[in-house]
This record gives structure tokens, sequence and C-alpha cells, in this order.
């Protein structure tokens, strides 16, 4: 054997083995059933984790899964916060979804404002959404006293006084007797309602009649400490009074009005209410300096879950002054604009470490460490388009896509066999090794197979074929000419040459195009024909041909089966 061809031999030996090599875990994931692999994850975690990391990924239409189309709202932000908004959101979105668990996620960016996010085998579509979706803004608030936010009810009182109460609310008598009996007169003063505790808070006036005296103030059930509950059926109509100009107007502008994220039982009579806290503007201290969240058991509530907090250095440092500065009052801790806990300063805390409370589910506590350990995005976003692909669907897409490819190819084969003869199993040996590079590759660097890569994978046959009938009927034409079957072969390898590479540049080039500007199925159907591409050019120019030289270098072959 001469040297070129002991070349070529190993070249094609090393791809074929690589190949191998890199689709086995493929191949042996395929051939395992759903409880053989249901017990490797069980059993053996690590070779799962493994086995799934290295096997050809599914891309969303065949495995299942969500597709969203994200867009930053930036009008609420300065011009030179805008210039890398979207950016800095795709990191964040990404490190949330990493931290999720989905597996081969697809998070880009798409033109000047949009975001594409891809998750795979993801099928709890609401949880992935509010994951991705939330701000996360975290602040810890100083809560404003009750003599403050008694002079900022009188204040609201006052600014509405002057309008007529029917005119901003929309008043339903709670009945005749009740509205009869109910005068102004009956409504405690709010001097003798501060110091009472809800437990034994006791308002004899309908939580629906309206005391024009006092328009906003007839609307709260009663003071609680430093904040004022309000029943649910007032609430719309105070968040409406307190959007209202007069009330902006009213209230000062290092103050704001926040609502508790939990409902309140009523006290005697029944219902639930929410509390209304007035906050201060000045005394805020940001969650931009978290360091770490992590869900945890409440020592108090065993069965309840609390989310513990860590600071860095310089939010520590924050968090220590405003503690130490505000022994014995309460904070507020904002997440979104709602306050999740309100706990009371007792000491200074100099570590910054801290916990958040609430009623959280197992799933809640995770996902809001998640979201806080990520960090808050930096603007609202909104959903405008939303695609959820459900597994047995992909499971369809999978089985027709095998099918039309299998039958491509048993079409393919049967041709070359019937009309190249043994030169047409040749061809065969060529393709089956040009689709074992492409899956091989496919694995190698990570790619998901989408069903337009599906469709790739069957153009790719027809161009892998196309390459042999050219170089086959060169060599045809060749041996009518009389030549001898090593000239002929030499020849219709050389004259083809050119055109196979042109017709599979011009195809390539436009396949890299796709990749580069095409997203979601566009790029999957382009990733696929781009790696077919160059196989099937390896596998026509230089296996087929290492078949060839092989068959006729001993010079015994007297006439070519072609």
């Amino acid at each position: 054997m001469n040297r070129g061809l002991r070349f070529k031999g190993i070249i094609v030996l090393i791809i074929l083995l690589g190949s191998v090599y890199f689709l086995y875990p493929t191949l042996r994931r395929v051939s395992m059933s759903a409880e053989e692999l249901a017990r490797l994850e069980l059993e053996q975690p690590e070779k799962y984790d493994e086995l799934i990391g290295e096997s050809i990924k599914l891309g969303l239409d065949l495995s299942g899964g969500m597709h969203l189309v994200l867009e930053v709202d930036d009008s609420q932000l300065k011009d030179d916060e805008k210039a890398d908004v979207v950016d800095r959101a795709r990191e964040i979105i990404v490190n949330r979804v990493d931290q999720f668990g989905v597996a081969e996620p697809t998070i880009q960016k798409q033109g000047a404002k949009r975001i594409l996010v891809q998750l795979p085998g993801l099928q709890d579509a609401e949880r992935a959404k509010r994951l991705i979706g939330q701000t996360a803004m975290l602040e810890w608030r100083l809560i404003r006293q009750q003599q403050e936010l008694a002079a900022v009810l009188t204040s609201l009182d006052r600014a509405f006084r002057e309008v007529h109460a029917d005119s901003l609310v929309e008043v339903e008598p709670a009945g005749a007797d009740s509205a009869a009996a109910a005068g102004a007169d009956s409504i405690p003063a709010m001097d003798s309602l501060l110091m009472r505790p809800l437990e034994s808070m006791s308002i004899d006036v309908p939580l629906q009649t309206v005391d024009k005296d006092k328009p906003f103030t007839s609307m709260l059930v009663s003071f609680y400490r430093d904040w004022v509950l309000v029943a649910e059926e007032n609430v719309p109509r105070v968040r409406r009074m307190l959007a209202a100009p007069e009330a902006q107007q009213a209230i000062p502008k290092d103050s704001e009005f926040f609502w508790d994220e939990e409902w309140m039982p009523m006290p005697e009579g029944g219902g639930r209410g929410k509390f209304l806290f007035l906050t201060a503007k000045d005394e805020v201290i940001s969650g931009s300096n978290l360091v770490n969240a992590n869900p945890q058991p409440n020592p108090e509530t065993p069965n309840q879950l609390l989310v513990s907090f860590q600071f860095n250095r310089k939010g520590a440092r924050e968090f220590a002054r405003f503690t130490g500065e505000n022994v014995g009052r309460y904070t507020a801790i904002l997440l979104d604009g709602k306050v999740r806990s309100y706990p009371i300063m007792r000491t200074k805390i100099p570590d910054g470490q801290g916990v958040i409370e609430g009623s959280f589910t197992d799933q809640e506590a995770r996902d809001l460490a998640i979201v806080l350990r990520a960090g808050a995005l930096p603007a609202d976003m909104f959903i405008i388009e939303e695609r959820t692909v459900g597994p047995s669907l992909g499971s369809d897409s999978i089985r027709m896509g095998v099918r039309a490819a299998l039958f491509g190819l048993l079409v393919v084969v049967l041709f070359m066999l019937i009309y190249y003869k043994i030169s047409g199993i040749i061809a065969t040996l060529a393709l089956l090794f040009n689709l074992l590079i492409l899956g091989g590759l496919l694995a190698y660097l990570g790619a998901s197979l989408t069903l337009p890569g599906i469709a790739g994978i069957i153009l790719t046959i027809g161009m892998a074929i196309d390459a042999n009938v050219l170089i086959f009927e060169r060599i045809r034409e060749e041996l009518r000419k009389a030549k001898t079957i090593r000239s002929s072969i030499d020849a219709g390898y050389d004259r083809a040459f050119t055109t196979i590479l042109d017709a599979n540049l011009t195809t390539l080039i436009t396949a890299v195009v796709l990749w580069q500007f095409g997203t979601g199925p566009i790029k999957g159907f382009a990733t696929t024909l781009s790696i077919g591409i160059v196989a099937s050019m390896f596998t026509a120019l230089v296996f087929s041909r290492l078949v060839f030289d092989l068959w006729t270098r001993s010079g015994r072959v007297k006439t070519l089966s072609i």
C-alpha cells in the first residue's frame, strides 16, 4: 500500500472511531427503555447525568417544553440605563434558568428589545413564567410610626373632603337598618383607635358605609401597631383613592404606601383584610448587594419555610447601619412592591444575615431563593409570544421524522443498488458513514436536534447521493472512451471535484448565513445541513475514493460494476 493510500485509511479510521465514540451514548440511551432510564437515574444519578449530557439533545419541538418571547419595557429607565438593559436582563434570565435545572435551554437576544427563551422538557409553564418574568426588586423600608401615619391619614381625609365620596368610590349600602343606625357620630375617633390591639377591636360602623367627613379613614377597619387594616371589600376602593391626584398631593414626598402580600383574618365578624403600610422613601436598603439566599425550615413553625439571605461586605455595612439606627422600629421587607414580612428590629444586625418569612410552599421558597440569588431584572418584561409543546406531540414528531428519514434512505439505497450495482454499495456505505459523522458531530458539539434539523438530515441524504452520482457518471464517461479502470476512476473523481465543490460550497454559505441570523427552527435546520454538507464532501471525495482504490489497486478487476 502506497503512502497516500495509507494516510487516507488512517484519516478515515480516526473519523470513523471518533464518530462511533461520540454517538455511542445516544445509541445506548435510545436502546434503553423508560424503566431502565428511571432505574439508572435513581440508582446511579452520576452515570445518568453523564449519559444524558453526552447524548444528542432534542430540541423543543421534539422533547416538548416552553417557547417564550419576552419584551423589555425600558420606558421608565434613564437614557444611560437603556444601552445594555436587554443584555443585562438576558444574563439574569440565564442565571435563573440555570438554577431552575432546565437542560439545554436556549436564551438569546432578538432584535433591540426582545429575548427568546426556549426550555426543552419543561412542563410546568406557570412556574417557569413566574420565575423568568419576576423583577424581584427586594427592599427593606422603614415603616412610619403610628403618629406619622395618623397625620397622613388626616391629610388624606382633608384632601378628599371637598370631593363627594360617591364620585370616588362605588358605595354599596350594607342594608337599610345598619345604614340608618350608622351615622357620622358612630365612627370612633382616630385617636381612640391608635393604641387598641387588633384582637380586641370592635368596629360598629358597617364596612361599606362612607362617612363624608372622613372619606378615606372610614374605608379602614382599624390601626394595628404602626399600620392599618382594610377589609377585603374595601381594598379596591382604597387602591383607587390612593392613586387619585388628591392622594398624591396629600402623601408626603418622602413616604409611600404599600400593601401586605398576605390576607389577614378580620377581628370579630369573619372575613379577611389586608394590612396597609406607610413606609419611608429615605430609609431604604436595596437587595442589590445580596450574595446568597436559601430556603430553610422556620424554627418556630417547622412545617413552614422561610428564606435566609446573606449580604456582601458593602451590603452588610449598610444593613448594620440601618438596623442600628432604627432599633425598636418595624421594617417592611418588600418584594416587587408587596410587603412579604414586617419584623421589628430588636438589635443591630452587624453580619448582614437575615430571613424573609411568609406562608411559602416548598416550591415557592426555592423559587424565591433562586430569584434573589440571580438578581433583579433591570426592567419589567412582558410575554409577547408563548407556545407550549407537550411531550406526546414531541414523540409524534420524532416518530414521523425518523420514519421520513428511513423511507428516504431506503428509496435512495434501492435506486443506487439497482442503477449502479456494486458501485451503488460503495455509495450506500459512504451515505451511512455520512450519517454516522453527522450524528457524532451533533453529540460532540452539544447541538440540539430539532424537527427542521431532521429535515436537514433528509436533505443531506439527497445531497450526499448527488455527489456520488456525479462521480459515477464521470467514471462511466471515461469507461466509454475505452480507458482503463484505474484511469477512469482517477479522471472521474478529478473532473467531478470542481462541480461537487461549487455546489456544496454555495449551499454551505447559505447554511452558515441561516445559522448566524436565524433563530429556533431555522438554526436547527442550518446546523444539520452544514454538518451534513461537510460530511458528504468527505465521504464522497475521500471515503468512496479510498474504497475504489482498495478494490482496484491489485489490477485483477477487469470490469467495473457501475
